[in-house]
């Protein structure tokens, strides 16, 4: 007491953890398949504050070995409670090809690397080295099919090839990156 008053009285409070669900986490970026379990870094920040990873919070990881959605499950530690969910995508790996040749007139022929991981893929040609207009798409549903030949072209020209395998989950295609181009002139 102060003043006119005398005497202490004592209370007791509680300092509650602070809840995780709230805080920021940031964005876990794209992981390539290479058959072992992704367990990507995952960054939390309250405000400005970076939380220590095995002291403030700790990261399980789930459905992180094949391709498709994958899941990271951040719970609060010591000064922090409560948990948060963020997924994240494992994407095919790189495509890879093998060959590009014109085996006739008008038409041009690419081979690649199967990969029993995947759905199919998608070949991707032009007459632009850097792929920058004029692109065209050819579509590959089935993963044993490591060839196509392209026809209609025009004779006498350079076209650039390059492939990429995708995965289709939930109707939704995941891609892996683009192999190296080939070009070729077709006959």
């Amino acid at each position: 007491g102060q003043g006119i008053y005398t005497g202490m009285a004592k209370k007791t409070f509680t300092i509650q953890a602070k809840s995780i669900n709230g805080l920021k986490v940031s964005k876990i970026d794209n992981e390539t398949y290479n058959g072992s379990a992704k367990k990507p870094e995952v960054t939390v920040k309250d405000g400005k504050e970076e939380l220590i990873i095995g002291t403030d919070y700790t990261v399980k990881y789930s459905a992180n070995k094949k391709i498709g959605k994958a899941k990271a499950v951040i719970s609060g530690k010591g000064n922090y409670t409560g948990t948060k969910t963020v997924y994240f995508l494992i994407v095919p790996s790189k495509a890879k090809l093998s060959k590009v040749v014109s085996p006739k007139a008008n038409s041009i022929k690419a081979t690649w690397k199967k990969d029993k991981n995947v759905t199919g893929y998608e070949i991707q040609y032009s007459t632009s080295k850097k792929f920058s207009k004029g692109n065209k798409i050819a579509s590959i549903k089935k993963n044993k099919t490591v060839t196509k030949t392209i026809i209609g072209l025009k004779k006498a020209t350079t076209y650039y090839v390059r492939v990429r395998a995708y995965k289709t989950i939930r109707g939704k295609k995941n891609y892996g990156a683009w192999s190296g181009k080939k070009s070729v002139k077709c006959k």
